[in-house]
């Protein structure tokens, strides 16, 4: 499991690096052509951590998480619910709501996103919020029943 998070992970950095190393690097050269970067210079450098367990030495190398910088944050709706999901480390750090103009603030630790919602038609008083166990922070807010 731990191997196929880490591939998602070095894809999610991949694709990162190569849509900013590409938005970067729109500059023509001389002769009218854009100037294309080997592959291999894109990558992130891939860290090593030494564990020792008794005698034995383990290597493990990983990519750093780039929900660090900026959180992947979705927003799925069904008929009662609208429910928010954000990637972070919920169990390690602070995670805190706010109510803003036209939306939410989710904030974690000291810096916060915006998440535009009708708040209107949604129960923000009965929102119920919780730290999965994969380190997903969770938010369920009820919708108004419309009156019929």
């Amino acid at each position: 499991m731990d191997d196929f998070e880490e591939a998602l992970r070095n894809i999610d950095v991949f694709c990162r690096v190569l849509v900013k190393k590409l938005a970067e690097s729109e500059k023509e050269t001389e002769d009218g052509n854009i100037p294309v970067e080997p592959i291999e210079n894109l990558l992130k450098r891939k860290y090593t951590i030494e564990e020792s367990v008794g005698d034995k030495i383990k290597i493990k190398c990983f990519i750093p998480l780039p929900h660090v910088d900026e959180p992947l944050i979705d927003i799925f709706e069904d008929d009662n619910y609208i429910r928010i999901l954000m990637q972070c480390r919920c169990r390690d750090q602070k995670v805190t709501i706010q109510r803003d103009v036209d939306g939410l603030q989710l904030c974690l630790e000291d810096r916060c996103w915006k998440v535009s919602l009708p708040l209107n038609q949604l129960r923000i008083d009965s929102m119920v919020m919780t730290c999965n166990n994969n380190m997903a922070f969770e938010v369920d807010i009820p919708k108004l029943k419309p009156i019929l």
